[in-house]
């Protein structure tokens, strides 16, 4: 739980310098900043009610839901903080910048989606050719 709790933070850090990058400050900017967390606080809170029901640590519990878990997981860090770099980067030939980020919890908890699903299936197949 502590360890979600960190990478939470140290990618609020992270993304706080990445948009103070661009000429966009103020308190309007630490609420995009907090906007484009969301599906990491989502999924923080998720993990830990689906790891209190089952009395377990995520990567000890052994279902293909928490493997879809773990695995969005994984990608909403990662594209949490690969998109304020790559919006720093457009934003300097496109005037959109703070609609590129509003939308990104979404684009992050799509992608996040997808990835686990494949990830799962995976999983499933894998373990079908191990039989």
């Amino acid at each position: 739980m502590t360890y979600r709790a960190y990478s939470i933070f140290s990618i609020f850090i992270l993304n706080l310098i990445l948009f103070n990058w661009h000429s966009q400050r103020g308190i309007f900017s630490l609420a995009i900043i907090l906007w484009a967390l969301v599906p990491l606080f989502g999924l923080h809170y998720i993990i830990k009610q689906y790891e209190c029901f089952h009395k377990n640590a995520l990567t000890m519990i052994r279902s293909y839901s928490a493997w879809i878990l773990f695995f969005a997981w994984i990608t909403c860090i990662g594209f949490s903080t690969i998109i304020p770099y790559a919006l720093n980067i457009i934003s300097d030939s496109n005037s959109h910048y703070i609609s590129l980020y509003i939308l990104s919890p979404a684009v992050t908890l799509f992608i996040a989606a997808i990835t686990a699903f494949i990830a799962s299936m995976m999983m499933i197949i894998i373990t079908y050719l191990i039989r």
